[in-house]
């Protein structure tokens, strides 16, 4: 049916015929025309009339066209459609969209967008070219459509409806929109990455093949010291750095250019009158065919770093409180010190010094006072060697090394060590306040060329403290020998037997009765470790408690001695005669464990797992130790008394009987040292301070408790005296508790 033979009237009011006419030549003219192409002549086509030959076009566009194509009355209803349309909204034959519209496939605000579009195509006659529509059908996501859409005219011109075209620009419209995207990426990329650059510290330049600055950042403009019109277009010949920079630079330069191969260099060059130091990057860039036009350079200042690394250096073999050699430099000073023997003969002598109560001073007076009396010292030691070329070091915290080349012998090394405690002797001054220290020294000499200098350090330091054992920090010298040896092989084997002792729980409790002086009866119990060795039988605490403090052995074991002497008292407790009043048990405390953080835990542990009563409970402490460690002691000892457990106060009068301490901490007794109750049956003032002492310690509300009494004059003494309480081998000497409870219970 051709549409130019027909009267215009006719195909507006059949148009529901003709798309239905139009629906059947389809189906037939895609099954016939199989059969009738074959073997037909094409010149035949020429032949056709023109109603044939527009059917057969409108057939063929309407059934191969890739973009959709429709036409509507002025109802927008179909009249005809292509195969392309009927497949976008679903229909299984283009025939029957027929007389439909766009609500019977479409959403119906599409539906409704696109009658409104036909409406006013039909009312004005105006085409609509490229409108961009997002088509949504009901069970599919948005596709886009480019469609333009023109008013349907009969041969008289008159509009008879719309007929439109759509080409799918999903795709296309996704990449645009993913090129739009990687655009903007690229430019938010482009700008931030010259921010970057002008921002960054670190020096940026770009040369070209000329070796001329094209571009310098900021940075690189304010390392040259020069504005960018004087850089920019000059090459650093003609800026007027240093002939050997140059000629260095300008080949580095090259080599990027001619090899295209990135490079990397470190140099030095003065900029405004100081040295600086640059790690450069250097980076080839690349034109469209691969030809390095220019080179890019990164640099970053090592200047900070290098002077880092220097005093690192310095500080790697220098200490850096004293400006003494540290001990790495040591080492390395008696190992060159020993080859030169090895080569020339000769003696060398270590000197191993450890400064006597420094602790004290540092915990006292604060560790600003304990540094300026480490450089003090350091000083005096200066000044106490030999002249020309004996070597002061600091080993570590209190401990200083001197090392003396070509010593004839002990009487050399002797002299040195003296002239050190002389210089020592003489008070520190620390803000007005005189500060007496001494020194512990041990000595090795050796004219042995297999000796080591690790060798050297260690027979000093064991002879050292041997000096700390026998003086207990009052300052002398030894020189080590095979007893000295023998002691530290002793020593080291008796922590050894320490820490399998730990393990095989081979220690054992005795307990001191402690009596009333008016009534001579028992209050209550001290607590005091033995050990019970396999080969050497029953061993008091003076042979082993001093390496327990020094190893740290101490706190595991005081741990232990205090959960059970708690558990033996309560057990006591629980059989005594409820008449009577319970019995107490002291404990007592190392400074090693007055220092320790978890004391406090570890006192509430044993009174809840013993179920004794912290009233029941007594822990002795030396003054000694409190003195030692006077904030954190009392602080752990409040704590302490704020569980209801008691504080004594041992061996008052022989420390630093400071009345300060009985001001600043809970004591509720004062224990009277052994030595004071044994001159009470001499003449002298032992029985003036015991006075003293008890008096003291009434006034302050405290009891006071006499040690060690052995007869019957000290006891009748410390009676008449006010004493309130005592032990000694008088009443009964330390037992066990099976003989305890034979004997007392």
């Amino acid at each position: 049916m051709s549409l130019s033979e027909h009267d215009p009237g006719r195909n507006q009011d059949q148009g529901q015929g003709q798309g239905q006419g139009q629906g059947q030549d389809q189906g037939q003219g895609q099954g016939q025309g199989q059969g009738r192409d074959q073997g037909r002549d094409p010149g035949h086509d020429l032949d056709r009339s023109h109603d044939q030959l527009d059917r057969i076009c409108l057939h063929n566009l309407l059934s191969s066209s890739a973009d959709t194509i429709y036409f509507k009355d002025r109802q927008s209803r179909f009249i005809r459609v292509s195969r392309s349309q009927a497949d976008l909204t679903g229909a299984a034959d283009p025939a029957e969209m027929i007389g439909k519209t766009d609500f019977d496939y479409f959403t119906e605000q599409h539906a409704r967008n696109a009658e409104r579009d036909e409406e006013e195509i039909i009312r004005t006659g105006v085409p609509m070219f490229d409108i961009r529509e997002a088509i949504t059908l009901p069970n599919e996501s948005d596709r886009v459509f480019s469609c333009s859409k023109q008013p349907l005219r009969d041969f008289d011109g008159m509009i008879i409806g719309t007929f439109g075209i759509s080409r799918d620009i999903t795709a296309r419209t996704t990449t645009e929109a993913q090129l739009r995207a990687k655009t903007a990426e690229l430019d938010r990329i482009g700008t931030e990455l010259r921010a970057l650059i002008e921002s960054s510290p670190d020096p940026m330049c770009r040369f070209d093949r000329q070796l001329r600055y094209t571009y310098a950042n900021p940075a690189a403009l304010r390392a040259a010291g020069v504005p960018e019109n004087e850089l920019v277009g000059r090459t650093n010949r003609e800026a007027g750095h240093p002939v050997e920079f140059v000629r260095e630079w300008e080949q580095t330069l090259r080599r990027v250019l001619r090899t295209g191969v990135g490079d990397e260099v470190e140099h030095d060059l003065v900029l405004g009158g100081t040295r600086r130091f640059f790690h450069t990057r250097l980076v080839p860039e690349r034109d469209a065919d691969g030809t390095v036009v220019s080179v890019l350079t990164v640099s970053h200042d090592l200047t900070d770093r290098k002077r880092i690394e220097d005093a690192l250096a310095d500080q790697a073999v220098t200490d850096p409180l004293t400006r003494l050699p540290n001990r790495t430099l040591l080492v390395e000073r008696i190992e060159a010190a020993l080859a030169r023997m090895r080569a020339d003969g000769g003696r060398l002598a270590v000197l191993f010094l450890d400064l006597d109560r420094f602790k004290v001073v540092n915990d006292s007076l604060g560790h600003a006072a304990g540094d300026a009396l480490l450089v003090a010292t350091a000083a005096r030691l200066r000044s106490a060697v030999r002249r020309g070329g004996d070597l002061i070091a600091r080993f570590g915290g209190d401990e200083f090394v001197i090392v003396c080349e070509h010593v004839q012998g002990r009487k050399d090394a002797a002299a040195v060590a003296r002239r050190v405690s002389r210089a020592l002797a003489a008070p520190f001054d620390s803000d007005g306040q005189p500060i007496h220290i001494s020194a512990s020294i041990g000595i090795a000499v050796t004219s042995d060329p297999a000796t080591t200098a690790d060798a050297l350090l260690r027979d000093a330091d064991a002879a050292m403290f041997r000096v700390k054992a026998r003086n207990h920090g009052s300052g002398s010298y030894v020189f080590f020998d095979d007893s000295v040896r023998e002691e530290a092989v002793s020593r080291l084997w008796l922590e050894s037997e320490l820490r399998r002792a730990i393990d095989q729980q081979e220690f054992r409790l005795v307990y001191e009765p402690v009596y009333d002086l008016r009534n001579r009866r028992i209050t209550g119990m001290e607590a005091l470790i033995r050990w019970q060795h396999p080969e050497r039988g029953l061993l008091p605490p003076s042979t082993f408690i001093a390496v327990a403090e020094d190893c740290d052995l101490i706190v595991p074991i005081g741990r232990w001695v205090l959960g059970e002497a708690c558990g033996q008292m309560a057990d006591w407790n629980a059989r005594r005669d409820p008449a009577l009043p319970p019995l107490t048990m002291a404990v007592n405390l190392s400074p090693r464990q007055l220092n320790d953080e978890g004391l406090v835990a570890e006192v509430a542990a044993a009174l809840s797992g013993s179920g004794l009563g912290p009233e029941q409970l007594w822990l002795e402490v030396t003054e000694t130790a409190v003195h030692e460690a006077p904030a954190f002691a009392q602080a752990v000892l409040s704590q302490v008394s704020d569980l209801g457990v008691h504080i004594a106060l041992d061996d008052f009068g022989t420390g630093y009987s400071s009345l300060g301490h009985l001001r600043r901490i809970p004591a509720d007794a004062l224990k009277i040292d052994r030595a004071f109750v044994n001159g009470l049956e001499h003449e002298g003032g032992d029985s003036a301070i015991v006075t003293a002492v008890i008096t003291m310690a009434h006034a302050l509300g405290m009891i006071t408790i006499g040690e060690g009494i052995e007869s019957d004059e000290q006891y009748e003494s410390l009676r008449a005296l006010g004493c309130d309480q005592g032990q000694g081998y008088l009443f009964a000497e330390p037992v066990s508790a099976g003989a305890f409870e034979a004997l007392h219970l």
